[in-house]
C-alpha cells in the first residue's frame, strides 16, 4: 500500500447522490402517435429566423473558443434590464447559476431552504457541497409560502431558493410577498430568486422585481433563462443579475472556462431583439394555459394558478398511472407527489394540437365523457 489510507474515492457526499434521471424524449418515428414533449417545460416552437442565422454564422468559425466573459451578451443584457453589466453573469442555463450560489455560499454542514416541491437542482446543488437541505411545503395553492420559509432560518442558513412563477405548481408571489422576503431575511443569508419563468410571469401580471431587490442589504441574485419565452433550450444559456459587483465576481470565479459555447452565446445575443418572437409566444402560451386549465378542470382535477408556461393539475388518481397511459400513446407529461392527494400532473404547454391531445387521452384514461 502506498499512502495513507483515506476515505474512499469517490467521498462520502458523492456516494450518497443519485445518478440524474431526467427523462429523454423518443425521436417521432413516423408512428400513428406522434411525440408530444410536454414534460419539461420547453417551448413548442422553433426559435426565431434571425436566431437561427446567428447560429449559422457562428458556426463558420467553431475552430475557435467561445468569447468566456461573453462581452457581447452581457453589454446586450445590461441594455435589456438596465443594469450594470459588472453585475451580471452568465451561465449554461440559469440551471448552472443555481450550482454557482450553492458553491459560492455553502460550507459543509451549512443549511439551505428550498421549497417543496421544488426545483429538484436546489437540493441537488446543497447536497454536492455538503449542505443540509431544509424543505418548506409551499401553500395549497402551490406558491412559495414566505411566512413558512422565515420560520425555518436557523443559525446555520447561508442560502435560500425562492422561485416565482415556481415549478412545478406555477404560482406567483405578489408584491408584498416578496417584500416581505426582502426586508426579514438576515443580511447574512445568500437570496437566490429563480425566475426561470420571468417572461411568462411579466405576462400574466407580476410586479417587477429588481426595484424591490434593489432595497436589500445583503448578498442576492436572480437568474433567468433563454431556455422557456426565447425556445432556446437545446442551447443552454441563462444569466443572473446580482446586488453587487463584488457578488457577481464571486460568480465569475467559480465558472469553467469557455463554458457556454459560440452557438448559445450568439443565439442568445440575436433573441434578446427578437421581440415580437417572444410575444406571440406569450400570448400562445396565455391563451392555451387557460384553454388547458378549464378543459383539467372539467375532467375533475384541481388546478393550481399558473403564471409560467406549464399547469400543475391535482388528479383524482394515481399521478403516475395517468402520466403512464399517456406516454403509451406518446404523450409526455411529468408526475409529482402532493400532499393528501394521488399526486399532480405538471403538464407543459405546448402547441393547440397538444392541448387537445392531451385532454383527450385523459378523459379516455379517467373514463369521463
Amino acid at each position: 500500500m502506498i499512502g495513507r489510507t483515506a476515505e474512499p474515492i469517490p467521498v462520502a457526499r458523492v456516494r450518497g447522490l443519485a445518478a440524474m434521471q431526467i427523462p429523454a424524449t423518443p425521436a417521432d418515428d413516423g408512428s400513428a402517435w406522434p411525440v408530444r414533449s410536454l414534460h419539461l417545460n420547453e417551448g413548442p416552437y422553433a426559435p426565431a429566423p434571425s436566431v437561427l442565422a446567428a447560429i449559422a454564422r457562428a458556426a463558420g468559425v467553431l475552430n475557435r473558443y467561445p468569447d468566456h466573459d461573453a462581452s457581447a451578451l452581457i453589454a446586450a443584457l445590461a441594455r435589456h434590464t438596465g443594469t450594470d453589466a459588472a453585475r451580471l453573469v452568465v451561465g449554461a442555463g440559469s440551471n448552472e447559476l443555481l450550482h454557482f450560489s450553492a458553491e459560492i455560499s455553502l460550507e459543509p454542514g451549512d443549511e439551505a431552504l428550498v421549497p417543496v416541491p421544488g426545483f429538484p437542482t436546489y437540493a441537488r446543488a446543497i447536497a454536492q457541497r455538503g449542505g443540509r437541505c431544509v424543505g418548506v411545503p409551499v401553500r395549497p395553492d402551490g406558491v412559495v409560502d414566505i411566512d413558512a420559509m422565515m420560520a425555518a432560518v436557523g443559525a446555520r442558513t447561508r442560502l435560500i431558493f425562492v422561485a416565482s412563477p415556481h415549478n412545478p405548481t406555477g404560482g406567483m408571489l405578489s408584491q408584498g410577498e416578496i417584500s416581505t422576503l426582502i426586508d426579514r431575511l438576515p443580511n447574512h443569508i445568500l437570496l437566490h430568486f429563480d425566475e426561470a419563468y420571468y417572461e411568462f410571469g411579466r405576462h400574466a401580471g407580476a410586479s417587477e422585481v429588481l426595484p424591490l431587490l434593489e432595497r436589500r442589504g445583503g448578498p442576492w441574485i436572480t437568474t433567468r433563462s433563454f431556455s422557456k419565452a426565447y425556445s432556446l433550450a437545446g442551447a443552454r444559456v441563462g444569466y443572473g443579475i446580482t446586488g453587487s459587483a463584488a457578488l457577481a465576481d464571486a460568480y465569475r470565479k467559480v465558472r469553467v472556462g469557455f463554458g457556454i459555447n459560440a452557438l448559445a452565446l450568439a443565439a442568445a445575443q440575436a433573441a434578446l431583439a427578437e421581440k415580437s418572437h417572444v410575444t406571440a409566444l406569450l400570448d400562445h402560451t396565455a391563451a392555451e394555459r387557460q384553454r388547458l386549465s378549464g378543459a383539467l378542470e372539467l375532467l375533475g382535477m384541481r388546478v393550481l394558478p399558473s403564471a409560467a408556461n406549464f399547469v400543475a393539475a391535482i388528479t383524482p388518481g394515481l399521478a403516475g398511472d395517468l402520466a403512464g397511459v399517456l406516454a403509451r400513446k406518446r404523450i409526455f407529461v411529468l408526475p409529482a407527489a402532493w400532499p393528501g392527494a394521488g399526486g399532480m400532473l405538471r403538464i407543459t404547454i405546448g402547441t393547440r394540437a397538444d392541448t387537445g391531445a392531451v385532454v383527450a387521452a385523459l378523459r379516455e384514461a379517467i373514463g369521463a365523457p
